[in-house]
């Protein structure tokens, strides 16, 4: 599991340093396309990639100090978490109950329902904001974590059919070198 969780952060880490490349290479582009007024586009843009660094530095924050606390840590800031979600249906509040769901280890890992509440997350088609990216990361990645999951199971079962098959052919191995025994035996 702690292999699958490096490469969970590796992945986050990646993604996110691949969005701040391309807010800045579209925040370049967009500049440069109106080279006549850069006073009105520059600070808008500014203010805007701002706002999508810092959604992101936040919850790559938060997930990072919740990686580094104890387990009875945790199971509060858990409690609060969904408290506050509860009461405020908010995005980064659902996002941080999301990250808790999904944190490695922890007793109350739920990927299912860190899945349902991505898939209920409230899509803003006015704006695409870095939260909204990270959920469908976050959906396509527990989506696909759910199924190597389910494929997993399947494949455990499967082997302890199989086992138990490799028993009773055994035992009926082991049945006919008896009773082969027994005939040699009473041969004269």
């Amino acid at each position: 599991m702690s292999r699958l969780n490096g490469k969970f952060i590796l992945l986050c880490t990646a993604i996110y340093m691949t969005g701040s490349l391309l807010t800045a290479c579209s925040a370049t582009r967009e500049n440069s396309a109106t080279p006549e007024n850069p006073a009105t586009v520059a600070p808008a843009q500014a203010s805007a990639e701002t706002a999508v660094t810092g959604q992101m530095d936040d919850m790559m924050q938060y997930y990072e100090s919740l990686r580094k606390q104890s387990p009875a840590d945790l199971g509060r800031v858990y409690e609060k978490v969904k408290q506050n979600f509860a009461q405020n249906k908010s995005d980064v509040n659902r996002a941080r109950l999301v990250l808790l769901l999904i944190l490695p280890n922890s007793s109350f890992r739920d990927l299912h329902s860190a899945i349902n509440l991505l898939n209920e997350w409230p899509r803003d088609t006015k704006t695409t904001t870095s939260l909204q990216s990270f959920r469908n990361l976050l959906a396509s990645l527990l989506g696909e974590q759910q199924r190597v999951n389910h494929g997993m199971e399947e494949l455990s079962q499967k082997l302890k059919d199989e086992q138990k098959r490799v028993e009773t052919l055994q035992s009926q191995i082991d049945a006919i070198k008896s009773m082969e025994k027994n005939l040699i035996l009473r041969e004269p």
